[in-house]
């Protein structure tokens, strides 16, 4: 641990007038586990005769956290069993801050500019026998501690839509003939948005202004990033193709799974959420 103190002291007395006392402390306690800890204490003390002597005593404790990077992404992907039954649900969520004018008028500030998805899934049924389909998705939910550890989940494959999944001939940006790195995204209408997580096998095609492109002009690091050794030219349009999946934790730290027969299971709901990498 590393620790460093400071002390000050002043004192001034003239004839006539009050003695004054000011004594200045400070602490500070660092180490490499923990959260740094700063105290500070400041205190003065004023007294003159026949008056009450005063006192005034300050203190301010602060804890800094340290911020750290952010854990790396679990490249497992979760086990889907053929009892996934429908509905399935899917709600994307924002974070807005609205403030209200007396006028009526409203100051809106977006705090999230890409959607987190709230996923409801429901099992019919799990087969507690030679498949193993309820003890897989059980061990599953405790190998990743409840809502601790990440997964990955192949979407298209809960809603039956490739578009959840894949991504082709989509566009990826523009170049300005500065720009060397970009962000794999996939576009949703109207709206793009980042995806979670790409494997270097299923990321299959560059083009730029409708050139495709040798493999040894650019990089791919995954979860998501693409980096060209020369920057696209200002104007051209960047796609690629790509299989994608969804970064996602379990949304609860308890699961409740229901055995209606004897080796068969159910469970009513499973909630996930999904984690920006």
């Amino acid at each position: 641990m590393a620790a460093r103190l400071d002390f000050v002291a002043a004192e001034s007395a003239a004839k006539g007038t009050a003695p004054l006392r000011l004594n200045l402390a400070g602490a500070e306690a660092i180490t490499n586990e923990t959260a740094p800890v700063r105290q500070v204490y400041v205190g003065a003390e004023a007294a003159a005769k026949g008056d009450a002597p005063l006192r005034l005593a300050y203190v301010v404790i602060e804890s800094l956290f340290p911020v750290g990077s952010p854990p790396t992404v679990s490249t497992e992907k979760f086990p889907l069993s053929p009892g996934l039954t429908w509905s399935v649900h899917v709600a994307p969520k924002f974070n807005t801050r609205v403030a209200s004018h007396v006028s009526g008028r409203e100051i809106r500030t977006a705090w999230q500019q890409y959607a987190i998805y709230d996923l409801t899934l429901s099992f019919d049924f799990l087969r507690g026998d030679s498949t193993q389909e309820i003890q897989t998705l059980q061990g599953f939910f405790l190998a990743r501690q409840g809502q601790y550890d990440t997964f990955l989940l192949d979407l298209g494959a809960v809603t039956q839509n490739t578009a959840d999944s894949y991504v082709t001939m989509g566009a990826q940006g523009t170049g300005d003939g500065a720009t060397t790195v970009f962000t794999l995204q996939r576009t949703v209408g109207e709206a793009a948005e980042p995806v979670g997580y790409v494997f270097s096998a299923d990321f299959t095609a560059v083009y730029v202004a409708g050139v495709l492109q040798d493999p040894d002009s650019y990089t791919f690091t995954a979860p998501n990033t693409l980096t060209f050794n020369t920057a696209p030219a200002n104007g051209a349009q960047i796609t690629a193709s790509f299989r994608y999946y969804f970064i996602c934790r379990f949304a609860t730290d308890s699961q409740d799974f229901e055995e209606f027969m004897a080796n068969l299971w159910t469970l009513h709901e499973l909630k996930l959420t999904t984690v920006i990498p």
